[in-house]
């Protein structure tokens, strides 16, 4: 299924694989592999709620996030989707079935109105068949995609909900810093990716508003005192994934 999309004309291609170089796997790649990447990849932008690929799609290239951000779903037993993960700028993804030359095991859709860098299906083979070790940088992207998930599904299994929603605001705010503490989340988002009801989710965001520790907005919410948050997360709280700490 091809999706919908809009190039784009508020970032050049340039300035969108810049931005994408200062954080996270790309950032980490050689400047040989940047360069390399510079010359397949291309600028799409994609409405909020509009699929970058679904569950079962043929895979249609690597995506690097540079602005906006993306929802990654899988679907649960009862049919119904399960977004796992909030992804914010220096995020890539499609990178594993893609090499497995399998179907999409996830679907990723846009969050809000998003900018991406795309690395097309065909042109990444052909570039792996002339320079066979970017075969190497990309299973970096998959290692690091799994140690992200891994930790993701964990921090779903903390028995508190008080702290499973505290550490899930923290590491959002960590991901896309703001200075005045603001995550763009909804309630309802927030609820999925936490596993909780949302009469439970109501619950827990009153007792932490209660405790000054966070202010809610329409679609968002505001951390207003981090380190009262981080102390009831406990004192072994690990904010950043395992493949950013290294």
């Amino acid at each position: 299924m091809k999706s919908p999309e809009i190039f784009s004309d508020q970032f050049g291609l340039t300035e969108a694989l810049s931005r994408l170089s200062m954080k996270g796997w790309f950032a980490q790649r050689s400047e040989r592999f940047r360069d390399q990447i510079a010359e397949i990849a291309r600028l799409r932008t994609f409405e909020a709620g509009k699929p970058l690929y679904l569950l079962g799609d043929t895979p249609n290239g690597v995506f690097g996030l540079v602005a906006g951000a993306l929802d990654v779903s899988i679907p649960r037993a009862d049919g119904n989707d399960f977004t796992f993960h909030r992804a914010d700028p220096g995020f890539w993804v499609g990178d594993l079935a893609l090499m497995s030359s399998a179907k999409r095991l996830v679907s990723v859709h846009a969050a809000a109105s998003t900018t991406v860098v795309e690395i097309g299906a065909d042109e990444l083979r052909d570039l792996a068949e002339r320079e066979p070790s970017v075969v190497r940088d990309f299973y970096a992207l998959t290692y690091e995609n799994f140690a992200t998930t891994f930790f993701l599904l964990a921090n779903v299994s903390i028995a508190s909900s008080e702290s499973r929603v505290a550490l899930r605001l923290l590491m959002q705010l960590e991901q896309a810093p703001d200075p005045e503490g603001w995550i763009q989340l909804s309630q309802a988002k927030l609820g999925e990716l936490v596993a909780l009801s949302q009469p439970t989710l109501q619950r827990v965001l009153k007792r932490l508003h209660d405790l000054n520790c966070l202010d809610l907005g329409y679609g968002r919410i505001r951390v207003t005192d981090r380190e009262k948050l981080l102390s009831l997360c406990g004192e072994n709280a690990i904010l950043h994934y395992p493949s950013a700490i290294g």
